[in-house]
């Protein structure tokens, strides 16, 4: 007979960085693109906000409250996202900080990504990009980046 898992063991598993954002936050992502393209005038409920952002309620109602936000439409969407403290909205932060760039570097790929610049180097040099990896190949990049992350 099976032993069941203790409660607070995990498994920790080695990934490639590309199929993780996969995994975690590209289906967030699609979310929030269609969403985005999909508000109308009414706009979306705090519960709605928190979930797609990955934040609590409690922190959609502070921001929108510091921001003088009253609904949750495209823009104020996004106002929260830039103000929010889930990994997701920080990562997305970054990303706009550098401009969404077509072409990226070691040093911004590692920025955005939360990743190590020694990481994302040694990845490009896996590849024939060089410094400059166009935005259209940087899954090839993330894939060549390993990880470790835990799972329950």
């Amino acid at each position: 007979m099976k032993q069941p898992k203790h409660p607070c063991t995990y498994d920790i598993r080695h990934t490639s960085y590309w199929n993780f954002f996969t995994n975690y936050y590209s289906p967030k992502l699609r979310e929030l693109d269609i969403l985005l393209k999909s508000i109308e005038g009414g706009g979306i409920s705090t519960a709605e906000a928190s979930d797609l952002l990955c934040v609590t309620e409690q922190s959609v109602r502070e921001i929108m409250k510091k921001n003088g936000i009253k609904i949750i439409d495209r823009c104020s969407l996004l106002q929260i996202m830039m103000h929010g403290n889930s990994s997701l909205c920080r990562l997305l932060q970054r990303e706009f900080k550098c401009g969404s760039p077509n072409v990226y570097h070691p040093g911004e790929i590692a920025y955005i990504y939360g990743l190590q610049v020694y990481q994302v180097e040694e990845a490009c040099n896996k590849t024939s990009f060089g410094e400059e990896i166009p935005a259209e190949l940087l899954p090839e990049v993330l894939d060549k980046i390993h990880i470790y992350i835990m799972a329950s």
